[in-house]
């Protein structure tokens, strides 16, 4: 079998990865049939693989480590090719993270995704995130002892140095005529897409460190909820009304001249129930 073509280092989703090293397979030789390589790996179900490329299955690590020698991967390929695995498949925001540091160590894959793991890094590292904000206080300083000063945490000069950097990259932040740092743009919209891992940690972190604030003063935090019987049209109304105080929000963000404390705001509107099944409508009477 011959050894593959594609630049693993370019990918970080497995799944698709694995779709395209087995169509390069196919093409080779038309013998390297999903069944066939079922058989290789000594699986009992001949559809085990497919569900696996579709997002159906997972992969065991047992399951994956034969699997990246059945593909024909160099040691290299598959010591990547086993640490995607984990990351497409960790059930937690640590896993993930420390599947991505394993990730992060080939300077192949960093040379490709640099901007995106600054992304990355923007919305999953505090320091990061709350930089940002703090560039906006008229008083701010890239001083490392001015900024450790008011951090909820403790960070290293260096952390500070390349996490400003890591901003202007992502071009969050720049330096104006007097060489003050400054934000580009007042808000940073993260949009609908859920899908993205990247935003599934962060909403979950986010909202893991709004349960942690109840223990914070209550003059500082404000925090409430509602449990509710609702029907699809009240969700869709409660949606709309939730994107218009998130416009309220911005518009009173952009008449504070002074900022003094970063804060974090986060909803959210989910069900506690299944589905039901849909009303079946009343017969009508025959006339």
């Amino acid at each position: 079998m011959r050894q593959t073509k594609l630049d693993i280092f370019t990918y970080t989703d497995f799944r698709a990865f694995l779709k395209d090293r087995l169509a390069e397979l196919k093409a080779l030789d038309s013998k390297y049939s999903l069944r066939y390589l079922s058989d290789r790996l000594g699986l009992s179900s001949k559809s085990h693989l497919k569900m696996v490329v579709d997002g159906a299955r997972n992969l065991s690590p047992e399951c994956a480590a034969k699997l990246a020698r059945v593909i024909c991967l160099k040691d290299d390929e598959a010591a990547f090719f086993l640490q995607m695995v984990r990351y497409g498949q960790a059930k937690s925001i640590e896993e993930k993270q420390d599947a991505l540091a394993e990730m992060r160590r080939r300077r192949r894959f960093l040379a490709v995704h640099q901007m995106e793991l600054d992304r990355f890094d923007y919305l999953n590292e505090p320091l990061t995130l709350i930089l940002r904000e703090m560039v906006a206080f008229p008083d701010f300083s890239d001083d490392p002892a001015w900024i450790a000063a008011r951090l909820p945490f403790r960070a290293a000069p260096k952390q500070v140095a390349e996490a400003l950097e890591k901003l202007e990259r992502l071009e969050m932040i720049r330096r104006d005529e007097t060489g003050k740092w400054i934000q580009t743009r007042t808000h940073q919209k993260t949009g609908d897409a859920l899908f993205s891992l990247t935003l599934k940690a962060f909403y979950e972190t986010m909202f893991q460190k709004a349960a942690q604030s109840v223990n914070a003063p209550s003059d500082v935090r404000n925090l409430g909820g509602l449990t509710m019987a609702i029907s699809r049209r009240s969700y869709d109304r409660l949606s709309e009304l939730y994107r218009r105080f998130i416009d309220d929000a911005r518009a009173i963000i952009d008449e504070d001249e002074r900022p003094e404390q970063v804060y974090q705001l986060v909803m959210g509107l989910f069900p506690l129930t299944a589905p039901g099944l849909a009303p079946v409508a009343p017969e009508k009477a025959d006339s």
